[in-house]
């Protein structure tokens, strides 16, 4: 049974963390790229906004018993078989598992531009994320 009191939680964690990435993304590219405190706090609040959409999506995965995903990107793609989410969200969500990866284990190669790139351009797919979980297990 979905627990939609733990989804409702890690897409209220999601939109806190989007507030606070809104705020940092107003710096000019210029000056982001120069404050590291700007720059770490944007990597990690991404990081951990990904892992709450991964996190969602295991609990769906897991209790719609829709397979046993090997990796996030699996998740995802379990997801949007059981039409969840669109196919066509699985090159965003890819995307943003990717990143998280690098993250984590490349975290010394994360460019602060390309960070600032998607603080400018991508913030939205995090909200596009939540509206089908809401579409789905809330309407």
């Amino acid at each position: 049974m979905i627990d939609r009191t733990k989804l409702r939680d890690k897409m209220a964690f999601i939109e806190n963390n989007l507030r606070l990435l809104r705020e940092i993304s107003k710096l000019p590219a210029e000056k982001f790229t120069t404050l590291t405190t700007d720059f770490h706090a944007a990597v990690r609040l991404l990081q951990i906004s990904i892992e709450a959409m991964i996190d969602i999506g295991n609990h769906i995965v897991a209790q719609e018993r829709l397979g046993v995903p090997k990796t996030y990107g699996e998740v995802f793609r379990l997801m949007a078989d059981a039409n969840v989410i669109p196919r066509s969200f699985l090159e965003t969500t890819e995307k943003m598992v990717k990143f998280r990866n690098r993250v984590v284990h490349l975290y010394s190669d994360v460019d602060p531009m390309e960070v600032h790139n998607i603080l400018c351009n991508n913030l939205d797919d995090f909200n596009v994320f939540i509206g089908f979980i809401v579409k789905r297990y809330f309407s």
